[in-house]
């Protein structure tokens, strides 16, 4: 059902754009799951994201984004580093555990990477970056982030994904 009807194709205002509905749509996308975790100030920080992306692998650079509101924020600033923890199927709540902020590190098998951030023992792989640029993006900021380490921690695995609001498994085409 289309809520809102463009006057022509392609042409909804701002104004028009029902918030409620374009969530719905965006979540039309399936994504996989990441805890990005850091630390800062002798703290770990670590919160839950499906907005990650790979940006470029000359210079090897990614990309997530974060809410302008984020307390994680704070933990981000250009030059400091962060590690994406690709998330396992069987990892759901661990995704679950790190949005919604209550004892993360108490809970998870982690270990120090490349400039402190936690790598979650478990998760399929990770990625340690430093932060290069933030950008400004709406209710968000877009983080992108220059690679440092890696790593593949399991080979054997399937990737916990996101689709419709909800966390799921992912079936491969057959």
């Amino acid at each position: 059902m289309v809520v809102n009807q463009a006057t022509e194709f392609g042409e909804r205002t701002a104004e028009l754009i029902d918030q409620r509905e374009l969530r719905t749509i965006f979540g039309r996308f399936a994504t996989g799951v990441t805890v990005i975790t850091a630390k800062y100030s002798g703290e770990l920080f670590g919160v839950t994201v499906n907005s990650f992306a790979s940006l470029s692998l000359d210079p090897p650079l990614v990309l997530f984004c974060l809410h302008n509101r984020s307390s994680f924020r704070a933990a981000l600033e250009v030059g400091s580093s962060f590690t994406v923890n690709i998330l396992a199927e069987e990892q759901r709540d661990i995704a679950g555990l790190f949005a919604s902020g209550v004892d993360r590190f108490l809970k998870v098998n982690s270990l120090p990477g490349r400039g402190g951030s936690p790598v979650l023992t478990n998760s399929l792989a990770y990625v340690t970056c430093e932060v290069a640029q933030q950008v400004a993006g709406g209710d968000h900021v877009i983080i992108i982030g220059k690679v440092v380490d890696i790593g593949l921690l399991r080979r054997d695995g399937r990737p916990l994904g996101f689709f419709a609001g909800t966390m799921q498994k992912l079936n491969p085409y057959q």
